[in-house]
């Protein structure tokens, strides 16, 4: 029987990797049979069919068989956008994305690289490891231009380009009435290669727009502050409490949500804002999810590439990658309280783009299941690389 082993950081306390499986697996018929590789000692309910594997590495990819497809799904993994430090482990981690797709290629399975971002690629390591996973790789599909143009300059070819998986949860004839919440997610910067500013004083300024807001608005604004990341690794909670006492402190009313594992309880409490302050990519994606008007506070390339593809106007996208951040940051206030008495999003949502991707998605797994192509789709003739699109392109 034909199954569907899907790898990524699931089962870390991120809501990104939740959101980006779950809006997978929306597109799968409960008869597949999917096995998901799990942090050990974590546990979530994704229905029939869907099992979850805690051991290691080793024997999950021993699991597979010549019909099995193994899938890389969604996140950014292939980029080089950290410290020295931290690099080196993150290609220790590449490396072992790589071991695991070759084993899985010896074994006679399909492979595929399903909704990824790709880059910032700069240093020769990266590239050549970038290389020889593509090629170990019958599809990629990438969710965004940014992405595709990344890969193309590497000599890689995509199958598709198309919004990010966590989209996929949107649920168009679901309206919830907004509150007075803004909602705020910021991720520490200390890990990242290029940053104009400190952890500190990002808190500190948007401390400053909150509180001038929360005086315009005489106090009858809430503000939401979502860990969107836990755990015990790059987790934002030490961030978010930091930026929740300072806004105590100040009089603002403020409360803390920490993402636990449970995607349907976060988009509840996402649904109630209407300004979303948004520093971490899956934050801004769950922002749009949820139809919240969207601040997107820009620390890696895959931010910016977002609000190209949803058509963000720049004066809503600060990059704290600048060396004028802070003056970037001032006046925010105003641009919050113009948002918050908008009537209308400020963005372009996705969603016929959002319909063709579960439709596209299917035909792909049905491809892999039944050995037959997709009418789109041409079959590359050298073995490992990514099948070329013939006709229909796909994109926000």
């Amino acid at each position: 029987m034909n199954k569907l082993f899907i790898l990524g950081h699931f089962g870390g306390f991120n809501t990104g990797d939740e959101a980006m499986l779950g809006g997978y697996l929306s597109t799968l018929p409960d008869n597949c049979a999917v096995t998901i590789k799990y942090k050990n000692g974590v546990d979530v309910n994704w229905g029939h069919n869907r099992t979850l594997f805690h051991g290691s590495y080793t024997d999950f990819i021993r699991s597979i068989g010549p019909d099995d497809t193994l899938v890389l799904c969604g996140g950014t993994h292939y980029h080089d956008d950290y410290n020295p430090v931290r690099l080196l482990r993150h290609w220790l981690y590449l490396a072992r994305i790589n071991y695991l797709f070759a084993r899985a290629k010896r074994r006679g399975a399909s492979t595929h690289c399903i909704g990824n971002g790709f880059g910032p690629i700069r240093r020769g390591i990266t590239r050549f490891l970038t290389r020889q996973f593509a090629s170990r790789c019958d599809e990629i599909t990438v969710r965004d231009g940014s992405s595709a143009r990344m890969l193309a300059s590497l000599g890689i070819r995509t199958t598709l380009t198309h919004p990010d998986l966590a989209m996929l949860l949107h649920d168009p004839g679901k309206t919830v009435p907004k509150e007075n919440i803004v909602g705020v997610s910021l991720t520490s910067l200390q890990a990242q290669q290029d940053k104009a500013i400190s952890d500190d004083a990002l808190v500190n300024a948007v401390v400053d727009e909150l509180t001038a807001f929360s005086v315009t608005e005489k106090g009858s604004v809430r503000i939401r502050l979502f860990v969107i990341r836990s755990g015990q690794r790059e987790s934002d909670e030490p961030i978010m409490q930091q930026l929740h006492q300072r806004l105590q402190q100040r009089g603002v009313a403020s409360e803390v949500y920490v993402f636990a594992n449970d995607l349907n309880a976060l988009l509840a409490q996402m649904q109630a804002c209407r300004v979303l302050l948004a520093s971490r990519f899956h934050s801004a994606v769950l922002g749009a999810v949820t139809q919240n008007r969207l601040v997107i506070l820009s620390y890696h390339q895959k931010l910016r590439a977002l609000a190209e593809e949803i058509n963000l106007p720049s004066r809503y996208v600060i990059d704290l990658q600048r060396s004028d951040a802070l003056r970037q940051l001032a006046g925010l206030s105003t641009t919050v309280s113009d948002l918050y008495w908008g009537r209308t999003l400020n963005y372009t949502f996705p969603e016929a783009a959002i319909s063709r991707l579960a439709n596209q998605l299917r035909s792909l797994h049905e491809e892999s299941i039944d050995i037959r192509v997709h009418p789109h789709l041409r079959r590359s003739t050298q073995s490992g690389k990514p099948a070329t699109q013939t006709a229909a392109k796909s994109g926000l």
